[in-house]
């Protein structure tokens, strides 16, 4: 098992949440957020405080895949999507979210966020996170969720930039190819609605973001992670938990504990006399 860092898991404050990215898996991850901000509050736990950035504008091929309306059409997205949140959540969330219709650049990655999901489609944009997360000068973020799918695959996978004992490694360390610029992209628009069908499962987008944050809320209702990501395939009906490395286990596993302790109850049951029943005495 993994324990989250204390920044994590005494904050008293809304933790700090940018979402880059909210196309196809953005949008899905930034709606299943207002699922997480309320079941913290309903712990009596301060909720999350969440910015949208996307520079796109929602076009007809995003309707298919995409959580946009016919009337958001020519808008920008990180505005709509944020805009109909606060409007339908914003008195029980409690917190007002921000839509930032630019992307995040090395100005936005100086901001002392907690967490950073990433939804980009390009290894240009994933390359200029795994820069900022690098950089020594920049506040380091607790937790960095990085989100990515093929036609038929996905995986999330979460790394600690701002840790450095028991750090789990970031999805740009295990995959570097996901940064390899010398790799072709698939990250030319869909040009009509056919064409985003096609390209891609009409649902793998959901899938890759409730694995996601479901991750997520666990990680953030319980402090701590049994494991840190997760590939599927559709093709094949794959689905792989990614355990914690062995480096990074900084708690033992229920589990683990109950194994440990059974030896020692069970020598103590044998030395310790036996407790009988007293004949005729009252039973409560």
């Amino acid at each position: 098992m993994h324990r989250l860092s204390a920044k994590l898991r005494n904050n008293t404050a809304p933790l700090k949440v940018a979402v880059v990215g909210v196309g196809g898996t953005g949008s899905e991850v930034l709606s299943a957020l207002i699922n997480v901000h309320l079941g913290l509050r309903a712990l009596g736990k301060p909720g999350l405080e969440v910015h949208a950035f996307d520079p796109d504008t929602v076009s007809e091929a995003n309707l298919v895949r995409q959580r946009y309306y016919p009337q958001d059409i020519g808008l920008p997205k990180a505005k709509v999507l944020i805009h109909r949140i606060n409007l339908s959540m914003g008195g029980a969330m409690g917190v007002k979210w921000v839509g930032q219709p630019f992307r995040f650049d090395s100005e936005c990655a100086r901001y002392p966020w907690d967490i950073v999901l990433s939804c980009v489609d390009s290894r240009k944009e994933r390359r200029k996170l795994h820069g900022y997360a690098s950089q020594k000068r920049f506040t380091k973020w607790a937790l960095w969720g990085d989100f990515g799918n093929d036609s038929d695959r996905g995986q999330v996978l979460f790394g600690e930039p701002g840790r450095s004992k028991y750090a789990l490694p970031w999805a740009t360390q295990l995959h570097p190819d996901l940064i390899d610029l010398s790799l072709p992209d698939d990250d030319t628009p869909s040009c009509s609605t056919i064409e985003a069908i096609e390209r891609q499962g009409l649902l793998i987008n959901k899938t890759v973001a409730t694995l996601g944050v479901q991750l997520l809320w666990e990680a953030l209702k319980t402090g701590k992670m049994a494991h840190h990501g997760y590939y599927f395939n559709y093709s094949r009906g794959s689905f792989q938990g990614v355990p914690i490395p062995p480096e990074c286990v900084n708690v033992k596993a229920p589990q683990e504990r109950a194994a440990k302790a059974g030896p020692a109850r069970a020598a103590a049951r044998r030395a310790a006399p036996a407790q009988r029943p007293v004949p005729g005495a009252a039973r409560p």
